[in-house]
């Protein structure tokens, strides 16, 4: 066969040269996966539907080894209670603050004993006082042993030897002021050795003595402000060996040390919002004024 008659090739190209690929570290390449039946959880999910499958046919309450979500069993919420209960919060003293407790309740002891306080008058002294707080004072006379009605009573003697008070007086000081209850004020008075005509009598004689004032002005005080009856103050009124006249000079001169003028003495004297002495007493007081 002749060169023409041959089929002519079609021209091969070139082969290029191609670099093989750089190898990949084995700390780069990722992790070849696992068939399922080697996975953790597979085996976990087979363990625990295999306790579920023995349980039911057992018909036993088994407690779970291992915590299954979504799934309450009754041994789970008894393990869970048991954990409440050994979980307890860190015990308080029952007194944070003692040794204030004792000193609170000491001082109300003095109070009660030497100054014959009520209750409430010794819970008030410990707060505005001794500036105890609420709950010192309040343990203070809650574990206070003391006879208010026996304080009571001894206040009232107080009021009835030094101030010469009757006794609807001491009852309205003791409940007002001094604030006892109205059961103890009244033991007060139905044991106490009063004898209001003596206690207006002296009361009416340092009115006298020491304030200088007229015999209406010593009446009205022993009604109003003392709160003796009319009768035991009338009477205490008309015992009074007293010079009116003298009384009302020395009323006077006791103005004039006040800077008053003489016509504001005589005012003063005579008003019934002032002195009330007469006009008799009160002539004779501006006549001897000066003298």
């Amino acid at each position: 066969m002749s060169n023409a008659e041959q089929t002519p090739q079609t021209p091969q190209t070139p082969k290029t040269t191609q670099t093989p690929p750089t190898p990949v570290p084995p700390w780069m390449q990722p992790p070849e996966e696992k068939p399922f039946y080697k996975q953790v959880w597979f085996w976990v999910v087979i363990a625990v539907v295999a306790i579920l499958v023995f349980a039911a046919t057992a018909g036993s309450n088994i407690k779970l080894p291992i915590s299954v979500p979504k799934i309450e069993t009754a041994g789970i919420s008894q393990q869970l209670n048991k954990m409440k209960k050994t979980i307890k919060a860190p015990k308080k003293p029952a007194n944070p603050d003692s040794d204030n407790h004792k000193a609170a309740l000491a001082q109300a002891q003095d109070y009660s004993e030497l100054l014959y306080k009520s209750k409430q008058g010794i819970y008030d002294r410990l707060t505005s006082v001794d500036k105890f707080t609420p709950e010192a004072a309040q343990y203070a006379v809650d574990h206070l042993k003391a006879d208010y009605n026996a304080n009571a009573l001894a206040e009232a003697k107080h009021y009835q030897k030094r101030i010469h008070m009757s006794k609807r007086g001491i009852y309205d000081e003791l409940t007002s002021e001094d604030k006892f209850t109205p059961e103890a004020a009244q033991y007060a008075v139905d044991n106490l050795q009063a004898d209001d005509n003596a206690a207006a009598y002296a009361r009416a004689k340092d009115y006298l003595e020491t304030v200088h004032e007229s015999k209406e002005d010593i009446y009205y005080e022993l009604t109003s402000e003392d709160k003796f009856t009319p009768n035991v103050a009338q009477h205490a009124v008309d015992s009074l060996k007293a010079d009116y006249k003298a009384t009302a000079l020395a009323a006077a001169k006791d103005y004039r040390k006040m800077h008053m003028s003489p016509a504001e003495i005589q005012h003063q004297l005579a008003s019934p919002y002032g002195g009330k002495f007469t006009p008799e007493e009160v002539a004779y007081a501006m006549q001897h004024l000066n003298q």
